[in-house]
């Protein structure tokens, strides 16, 4: 192991929401700024970078927190409370958590004794891998690439070809592999300044043109086991992955409530008190009613799953499916309870600059990634059924 494993080995014990909490006034603060840019102020990534948000899931042996699922989403839940974009780009920025399936001498190697360097991936396979000598030449187009404009590393999602071109298949299927690029390989497109929420998460196009790309610095965690020891690397891979964004979309609800009551508080509508509104009361408790339970499930879900990867034993799909169901529903729930803050705030909510508009565009946003889209939730139903559950459950 080198000498990078040794120096940074014992990163643990550290409060990530209390830290993520402590970062909230500033990231507030910028908020506006980053959604008029585009992407994260470069001093907001300096924070974050500083104070280890983006090794929550980078293995210790790498000097990363290598965080429990439940800390994951308390700590994503404290961040987006403050800014949603904020949090994506944190989240997603802790993308160095799949070093996990690398060689981990390589992984230490790529990371230069800088361990919170922010790291971004897009899964799908929208590029192509051309097979050489010890490695592929990689070219393609990425879109969401969230953080791409401040990402030292990219992992990116290709088809492996042959020379002649013609895709590799394997059991009847396209063989695919992720790339771990440098930003100096990638071009950034700017494509995401004028996106209808998560503004200032930096979700641009990426493009790349014929890099090389050693074969040791590729990995697929769909299909192989990972290289590093930890309970982490052993949860069901799309619900690891989840658990680093499901807090984001019930931070953003939570904030949004918060501010929906101080509104209602001293805010008139047609000459009388809105706090005296009978309906205004129903609404601002099923949306309450609708996040914290959302929230409860969810949580209790990957407690329950955590604790059978921790004693050992195998996830059952019944467990999975389970927590497929509670992620979803926490999802639901956070855009209930912000869509009914919206509603209720009225004319206010108009401004661009609203705290609550921005928490609306967010939440709805969030909502529209593949890990949330409402076919996440056919595994769970099949699963209800007895039926074969999809692999991305």
């Amino acid at each position: 192991m080198n000498g990078f494993v040794r120096q940074y080995g014992a990163a643990n014990g550290a409060d990530l929401p209390g830290i993520a909490a402590s970062l909230a006034e500033d990231l507030r603060a910028r908020a506006p700024e980053a959604s008029a840019v585009g992407t994260l102020p470069e001093e907001v990534v300096g924070s974050l970078e500083s104070a280890g948000m983006f090794r929550l899931g980078l293995p210790r042996g790498l000097g990363g927190f290598e965080a429990d699922p439940v800390t994951l989403i308390h700590t994503a839940e404290t961040l987006a409370h403050a800014d949603g974009s904020a949090a994506w780009a944190a989240m997603i920025g802790n993308s160095s958590m799949f070093f996990a399936w690398l060689d981990q001498d390589v992984a230490g190697r790529l990371l230069e004794d800088r361990p919170g360097r922010p790291v971004s991936a897009v899964f799908a396979p929208s590029g192509q891998g051309v097979e050489v000598d010890g490695g592929y030449r990689v070219s393609g187009r990425w879109s969401y690439a969230s953080g791409a404009p401040h990402a030292t590393m990219i992992a990116v999602g290709f088809v492996v070809t042959g020379p002649d071109g013609a895709p590799r298949v394997a059991e009847g299927r396209p063989v695919t592999r992720w790339a771990v690029l440098d930003a100096a390989d990638i071009h950034v497109e700017p494509t995401w300044k004028d996106a209808a929420g998560l503004r200032g998460s930096g979700s641009h196009d990426v493009v790349v043109r014929d890099a090389f790309v050693p074969a040791e610095r590729t990995l697929m965690p769909y299909s192989e086991p990972p290289r590093a020891e930890g309970a982490l690397y052993r949860m069901p891979f799309f619900t690891a992955v989840r658990s680093l964004l499901v807090g984001i979309p019930l931070g953003v609800a939570r904030h949004a409530l918060d501010e929906l009551t101080g509104l209602i508080r001293h805010k008139s509508r047609d000459g009388a008190a809105l706090i005296q509104d009978q309906d205004v009361q129903i609404r601002l408790a099923e949306a309450e009613g609708a996040l914290r339970a959302g929230r409860s499930f969810v949580i209790e879900a990957t407690e329950a799953m955590w604790a059978v990867v921790r004693s050992g034993e195998a996830v059952s799909v019944a467990s999975r499916a389970d927590w497929t169901l509670a992620a979803q529903s926490a999802m639901r729930g956070a855009v209930q309870a912000v869509n009914v803050a919206f509603e209720i705030a009225g004319a206010s909510a108009s401004l661009a600059d609203d705290p609550i508009q921005r928490c609306w565009r967010d939440v709805n946003v969030t909502a529209q990634h593949f890990a949330f889209a409402r076919g996440r939730s056919r595994g769970a139903g099949q699963a209800l059924l007895g039926l074969d559950v999809d692999v991305f459950v």
